[in-house]
Parts: structure tokens; sequence; C-alpha cells
């Protein structure tokens, strides 16, 4: 039984298509401006200070035994 017919040579592979420039449209209530964190200037966000108070000792024992 013959088989198929079996194709040589390189595969020609297709220009790549050309993109339009379609700008998106921007809604002007939405703009995105970024934070300048400089003197009175923005806010800047809240950081976790647990680790930098001095908590008193009887804390600090507590939190030991609990661990232990």
């Amino acid at each position: 039984m013959p088989k198929g017919k079996k194709t040589k040579g390189k595969k020609v592979v297709p220009a790549p298509a050309i993109v339009t420039g379609g700008q998106k449209v921007v809604n002007p209530l939405f703009e995105k401006r970024p934070k300048n964190f400089g003197i009175e200037q923005d806010i800047q966000p809240k950081r976790d200070l647990i680790y930098f108070i001095k908590w008193p000792r009887y804390i600090m024992l507590q939190r030991q035994r609990a661990i232990l």
C-alpha cells in the first residue's frame, strides 16, 4: 500500500501582522498619578512598628511563656 506523499523543504513563516496604533480611551476621573512622599506632600503609608516598641516586662514574659 502506498503511503501519502511527504513534502520536503523549509516551511515559510508568515510575516507578523502589523498592529495599528489603537489608543485606549482614558477616563479623566481615574487618572493615575504617582505619589510624592516629600515634605508636606502625600502621607506615607502606615508601618508595622510592633518590634520597635519597648514593651513592658510582664508582656515580654507572658509572650516567652506562651512560646515555651
